[in-house]
C-alpha cells in the first residue's frame, strides 16, 4: 500500500485536492492499469506518459504523478515532481528503510530471475520473505514490485538489472543491499558497456558496497568473477561445480520433473532436488542454499526448501503439448549463454525425438562485430543436440551454414512467422518428443508455445507476455521511426491460392527485392505456399538468395551478360538467353565442366528483348548442340495483359503458341514453358502452360483496375511513420519548402518523419495518411526526409502516434492502388520504390 504522506515526504507535491489518501500499487502503463493505483506519468524515448493520464483514469486510477499536471483534475490526486520514475524509487527506498528487512540484491547477465525466487523461497523457510515481481529490476520496475513489501517481511530479495552502465550503482545507492548474489558474467549488452570488464566495474561496485557484516555470494564457475570479491570487506561464499567453489553441486541429474544434485558445504553434504531443469537450475538452487547458508540457515534445512520453488514463466519450464510431446519454453528472452545452455539442457534431457526451435537474439547480446560468431556457434550445437531445427528470423541464415557445415542431413528450416513455424514442425509430433522453444522477447515465440501447449494449460499464468500491454507493443526498435511492415504469412497464403488458381507449378517473381517486399523473406515464404522456384531480374538479385541458404531453383528474367555466365552457373542460376554472344558464353563456361541452365526467350510482341518467331527454331537447334548447356525453359512476356482490353495479350498468346507448336513439331520443345505473368495467369486459362510466374499477385496487389483480384489475396505490406512533432501555427503561416501551402486559420500542423527519399513523392504529391484511425491530409512540399500533415481537426493527435500511409487503420485504409491514383502511377511503381532505408519489420 502507498501512502500519501509517505510520497510528499519523498519530495512529492500536491496539485490538486485530496481525493485519495491510499493507493494500491504503481502503474505506468494505462492498458494495465487497475482501479486505485497511483499512474506513474513517465517521458521516455517511446513516449510521454502525461497524454495517457486521461486513459489512466478511465481505467481507475485514483492518483496521478507527474511534471505537468492536466487542466482537468477529474477528482483525482494528483502530484507533482520533476522526476516521476525517482520519486517513486525515493518512496520505496524510504518504504524499505522503515520495514527494514534484509536486502539480498540479485544481479548478473543471466539467471537473475530464476536465482531471485529460488532465494525467496528458501529464505521464506526463516522469516516472511518479498521479491521482486517478475523481471522487475529496474530504477521504475523495482518501485512497482516494493509497493507490495508488507511490514512483516524480514528479508527482501531484489532483482537488480545491468542495462546500461551506471544502472547498477543508482540501484545499489537507494537500496543498499546486505548480501549481494551475481549469477554470471556472460557477454551482453556490451554495445553499452564496451567490455566485459565494463560489466564487472558494475558488479564490483554492488560488491563494494556491502557492509562489513554483509555478504558477496558469487559463482565460482565463472572465470570473469574471479577477484570480483577481493577487496570487499564482507564475507564471501562462492558457488559451483568446481573443487574450489565453497558451496558445490555434485553429480546434477537432469528430468523434466525437476534437477537433482548432491550439496557440499565445508565437509556437510545432503541430497537436494529443484522443480527447475538444466544447467540453470543448478546455478539458482547453488544461489539460494549460497544465500540461506549466509543468513544463518542450515545446509540440510536450505536443500529441503529448494523443493519449494515455483518454476517461472518461459525460463526452461515444460509444459504438455497438445500431441503428447513436451514443450520446453524458454522464450523470456534469450542471451547468447542462455541459448547454448538451453541446448544442452535439451541434449541431457530424455526424449525419442529433439526438435529445437530458435529465435534471433537481441541485437546487443553479443560483442559488436561478432554476431555472426555467435550464431556460428549456436548453430553448431543445435546440429549435434537436435533432430529438427527450426529457426525465426533473418539470423538464421548464419546459423544454417554452421548446421549445414556440422551435420548437413538435419532437418533444419528458417521461418520468419510464428504461422511458418508451426508449419514447419514436424506433422507426427508426439509422445516422447521434447521441443524446445528459445529465442530473444522480439521473436515473441511465446506466441508458438501458446498454439503447441495442451489446452488444459492456463497461458495467461504460465506464458510470458500474455497481458494487453504487451500484445499490443512493438518490441522491434528499427533504425528509425519510418518502416514497412510485411505480412509473410500472407505472401505464403497467396502463393497457395495462386497456385491452386493456375493448376500448374509456380514460379514466384522476386524483382526489385520482391517488389519492394524483402526478396530473401518474401522468397521463404513463396516456397513455403508452394513456389517450386523463384525469379528475379538480375544476377546480383540471385546472388543474395543464395548467400541467404536458399537452394531453390532461380531464373534471372532479366539480360545476363557473357561475362556473369560462369558466375551464374557456379551459383546454380538459370539464365535467359536471346542472342549468339551468350551461347558462345554458356558453351565456354560448360567447357570448364560447370554446367549451364538456360531458358529461351522469345519475343512475341513485347518489343524488349527476347528473340523473333522467325529466329527461334535455329536459335534452339543451335543450343541443342551445346554439350553442357541444358535448355530447361521457353517462354515469352505479356505487354499488356492488364489492360482494360485483352485483346492484344490474346494475340501475343496466339503467335507464341504457333511458334511453340513449331518447336515441338521440330523436336526442339524445352522441358518447362512459361507465359503467364499475374494478369494472364487470372485471365487467360491458355497462358498457364507448364508453369506460371505471377509477380505483383503474391504479394496481394492487383496488377490494374481492370484485373480482379481472387478475394483470397491480400496486401502484404503496409507502410508506417509516427509523429514527430505537433505545432500550433496561426494563420498566414506558409509551411515546408517553397510556402506552396499557408495556412488559412488556426492549425495545428504535424512533422512526420518520412519524404520523397523513402518513397512518399512529392510530384504528384502524397495526398493523405491516416492518424488515430482517421485521414489527414498531407500539406506543403514534401521534403526529402520529412512530410507535414494537418491535424488541425484531430486534436488528440501528439508526439508518437501511429501514422500509416499505406495499409489500415482502425476501419479507415489507404491501399496502393488508391496512392497509385495519386500519383499518376501503377501498384507496381509504388511498392517497388519505397527506398532500401526504410526498415521492413515482419508482422505476426
Amino acid at each position: 500500500m502507498i501512502d500519501l504522506d509517505d510520497l510528499l515526504a519523498a519530495g512529492g507535491r500536491l496539485a490538486s485536492p485530496v481525493y485519495a489518501r491510499q493507493f494500491s500499487g504503481f502503474s505506468y502503463d494505462s492498458r494495465l492499469t487497475a482501479v486505485g493505483e497511483l499512474f506513474l506519468a513517465l517521458r521516455t524515448p517511446r513516449g510521454d506518459g502525461h497524454a495517457y493520464i486521461a486513459d489512466a483514469l478511465a481505467a481507475g486510477a485514483t492518483g496521478v504523478i507527474c511534471e505537468t499536471p492536466p487542466a482537468d483534475l477529474s477528482n483525482t490526486t494528483m502530484i507533482v515532481t520533476d522526476d516521476p520514475a525517482l520519486l517513486a524509487a525515493r518512496w520505496a527506498a524510504a518504504r524499505l528503510r522503515q520495514v527494514a528487512p534484509r536486502i539480498i540484491g540479485v544481479t548478473g547477465s543471466v539467471g537473475k530471475t530464476s536465482a531471485t525466487r529460488a532465494i525467496a523461497a528458501v529464505l521464506s523457510g526463516l522469516a516472511p520473505t518479498f521479491r521482486s515481481r517478475r523481471s522487475f529490476n529496474s530504477l521504475i520496475g523495482l518501485p512497482v514490485s516494493l509497493a507490495r513489501l508488507q511490514g512483516d517481511h524480514r528479508f527482501a530479495v531484489l532483482e537488480y538489472g545491468t542495462a546500461y552502465p551506471g544502472e547498477l550503482q543508482r540501484l545499489t545507492a537507494l537500496f543498499p543491499p546486505h548480501v549481494a548474489v551475481v549469477t554470471s558474467a556472460a557477454p551482453m549488452r556490451l554495445s553499452a558497456f564496451g567490455s566485459v570488464a565494463g560489466l564487472l566495474r558494475e558488479y564490483g561496485a554492488l560488491v563494494a558496497a556491502l557492509p562489513a557484516d554483509g555478504w558477496a555470494v558469487v559463482n565460482g564457475d565463472d572465470p570473469a568473477l574471479a577477484g570480483l570479491c577481493d577487496t570487499t570487506r564482507a564475507g564471501v561464499l562462492s558457488f559451483g561445480t568446481g573443487a574450489s567453489c565453497d558451496l558445490r553441486a555434485e553429480a546434477p541429474q537432469y528430468a523434466l520433473d525437476g534437477t537433482r544434485m548432491r550439496l557440499c558445504y565445508r565437509g556437510e553434504s545432503v541430497d537436494a532436488v529443484i522443480p527447475l531443469i538444466g544447467e540453470p537450475a543448478v546455478g539458482a538452487a547453488l544461489a539460494a542454499v549460497g544465500v540461506a547458508l549466509a543468513c544463518g540457515m542450515p545446509l540440510d534445512h536450505a536443500a529441503e526448501r529448494l523443493a519449494l520453488v515455483e518454476p517461472p514463466a518461459g525460463r526452461l519450464r515444460p509444459h504438455p503439448a497438445r500431441s503428447g510431446a513436451i514443450v520446453i519454453d524458454d522464450t523470456v528472452g534469450a542471451e547468447p549463454s542462455a541459448m547454448l545452455a538451453a541446448l544442452r539442457t535439451l541434449a541431457i534431457l530424455p526424449a525419442q525425438r529433439r526438435i529445437a526451435v530458435l529465435g534471433d537474439l537481441p541485437a546487443d547480446s553479443a560483442i559488436p562485430g561478432e554476431q555472426n560468431d555467435t550464431y556460428a556457434t549456436i548453430g553448431t550445437l543445435a546440429a549435434r543436440t537436435a533432430d529438427v531445427l527450426i529457426w525465426k528470423g533473418d539470423a538464421g541464415t548464419h546459423v544454417m551454414r554452421a548446421v549445414q557445415r556440422m551435420r548437413a542431413g538435419v532437418s533444419a528450416t528458417v521461418v520468419h512467422t510464428i504461422a511458418g513455424a508451426l508449419e514447419a514442425m514436424p506433422p507426427n509430433l508426439g509422445a516422447g518428443d521434447l521441443v524446445l522453444v528459445c529465442g530473444g522477447a522480439t521473436a515473441r515465440l511465446e506466441r508458438l508455445v501458446a498454439a503447441l501447449i495442451d489446452p488444459s494449460v492456463e497461458a495467461s499464468q504460465a506464458l510470458v507476455r500474455q497481458d494487453a500491454g504487451w500484445r499490443a507493443t512493438r518490441i522491434a526498435d528499427p533504425d528509425r521511426p519510418t518502416w514497412v511492415r510485411i505480412d509473410l504469412d500472407a505472401i505464403r497464403d497467396n502463393l497457395r491460392v495462386l497456385r491452386s488458381i493456375a493448376g500448374v507449378p509456380v514460379m514466384a517473381v522476386l524483382k526489385a527485392d520482391a517488389y519492394g517486399h524483402g526478396a530473401v523473406r518474401a522468397a521463404r515464404a513463396a516456397l513455403a505456399g508452394g513456389a517450386v522456384a523463384l525469379a528475379v531480374a538480375t544476377l546480383g538479385e540471385a546472388r543474395t538468395l543464395r548467400e541467404a541458404g536458399i537452394g531453390a531453383p532461380i531464373l534471372a528474367l532479366g539480360y545476363t551478360p557473357p561475362w556473369q555466365v560462369a558466375q551464374a552457373a557456379r551459383l546454380g542460376v538459370a539464365i535467359t538467353v536471346f542472342d549468339n554472344d551468350a551461347v558462345r558464353a554458356c558453351a565456354a563456361v560448360a567447357e570448364t565442366g560447370v554446367p549451364v541452365t538456360v531458358h529461351v526467350e522469345v519475343d512475341t510482341g513485347m518489343a524488349r528483348t527476347g528473340l523473333s518467331v522467325d529466329e527461334l527454331g535455329p536459335f534452339l537447334r543451335s543450343l541443342a548442340g551445346l554439350p553442357g548447356v541444358r535448355v530447361e525453359g521457353l517462354y515469352t512476356h505479356f505487354a499488356d495483359a492488364d489492360a482494360a482490353d485483352p485483346g492484344a495479350a490474346e494475340a501475343q498468346l496466339r503467335r507464341f503458341r504457333s511458334a511453340l507448336d513449331a518447336v515441338t513439331g521440330a523436336g526442339l520443345r524445352p522441358p518447362v514453358v512459361h507465359a503467364a505473368n499475374s494478369a494472364a495467369l487470372l485471365r487467360l486459362p491458355g497462358a498457364r502452360f507448364d508453369m506460371v510466374r505471377p509477380g505483383i499477385a503474391c504479394y496481394g496487389l492487383a496488377p490494374s483496375p481492370w484485373v480482379a483480384l481472387p478475394a483470397a489475396l491480400r496486401p502484404a505490406l503496409s507502410f508506417h511513420s509516427e509523429v514527430a512533432q505537433v505545432r500550433d501555427l496561426p494563420p498566414g503561416t506558409p509551411v515546408s519548402y517553397g510556402g506552396t501551402f499557408v495556412t488559412r486559420r488556426r492549425s495545428r500542423i504535424a512533422t512526420i518523419p518520412v519524404g520523397y527519399a523513402d518513397g512518399m513523392r512529392r510530384a504528384p504529391p502524397w495526398r493523405e495518411v491516416l492518424v488515430r484511425g482517421r485521414r489527414a491530409p498531407v500539406v506543403g512540399r514534401i521534403c526529402m526526409d520529412y512530410a507535414m500533415i494537418d491535424v488541425t481537426d484531430h486534436a488528440d493527435v501528439r508526439r508518437g502516434d501511429l501514422v500509416t500511409l499505406i495499409g489500415a487503420q482502425g476501419n479507415a485504409c489507404i491501399t496502393v492502388a488508391e496512392v497509385a491514383s495519386w500519383l499518376g502511377t501503377i501498384s507496381y511503381d509504388v511498392v517497388a520504390t519505397i527506398l532500401s532505408r526504410v526498415p521492413r519489420e515482419v508482422s505476426e
